[in-house]
């Protein structure tokens, strides 16, 4: 194509196309994977897992599991299950399960197996779980994770727990942070404080039982600093 003159350079989707004189022809350099022959943009595929997988994320009340649960399960395609939501569902709606849970979680206590399995069989059979899911602060005690492998005996999905690592005077400073936002009842430094060594209780025998399974996180950096170490573990879950 002859020109006479040459235009500046212009950009689609963040890439740079220069526009270069030689020979007086315009010469472009385009990436092959970017734009079709057809001319659209194709759309970046979205990770697949290589077998139905539960990811388990461990870690104290205002560690980040919600956040970072999330995301993980917007990137993979999966459901984030927080059974700490949906008891506190079953609470605002004043369920026959959720006033049972309400005389615990006003302690700052463990809930009992029984009235998580309720909920959760529920939850897991619904069609966004097929791939697998995400348990955000669940299971929290030894008997909890055998429940959730009894539960997991028809899938036999796989299962990787990823446990989030916080400072304690970072988890105080967080949980006043959140409680002035979300207005939690459950967000009184005293309930935290409880929470907290309810947890710290629990975590050894939980990182225990599922051993090699289990992959520490430092939760102590910020947000996109914890998901780039999440994602780095995950790779070996993709196809």
């Amino acid at each position: 194509m002859l020109i006479s003159k040459i235009s500046p350079s212009f950009r689609v989707n963040n890439f740079n196309f220069g526009a270069q004189k030689q020979n007086q022809k315009v010469s472009f350099v385009m990436p092959y994977d970017t734009v079709s022959f057809t001319g659209k943009v194709q759309e970046a595929k979205k990770p697949e897992l290589k077998e139905k997988t539960i990811y388990i994320f461990l870690g104290a009340p205002a560690s980040g599991k919600g956040t970072q649960a999330e995301k993980l399960a917007e990137e993979l395609g999966i459901a984030h299950i927080s059974t700490g939501d949906l008891l506190r569902e079953e609470v605002k709606n004043e369920t026959e399960v959720g006033l049972e849970a309400r005389k615990y979680m006003d302690k700052g206590e463990l809930v009992p197996t029984n009235i998580f399995k309720a909920i959760l069989v529920k939850r897991i059979a619904e069609d966004d779980c097929k791939k697998g899911f995400i348990l955000d602060g669940f299971p929290r005690s030894e008997e909890q994770a055998k429940m959730v492998d009894e539960l997991n005996k028809k899938e036999n999905a796989k299962i990787k727990v990823i446990k989030l690592s916080v400072d304690e005077d970072k988890l105080l400073d967080r949980m006043t942070a959140r409680a002035k936002v979300q207005n939690r009842a459950d967000d009184t430094p005293e309930k935290l404080k409880t929470r907290i060594a309810v947890y710290n209780g629990v975590r050894d025998t939980l990182v225990n039982y599922y051993g090699d399974k289990v992959v520490d996180i430092d939760a102590n950096q910020d947000i996109e600093g914890v998901k780039s170490q999440i994602n780095k573990t995950v790779q070996e879950d993709l196809k």
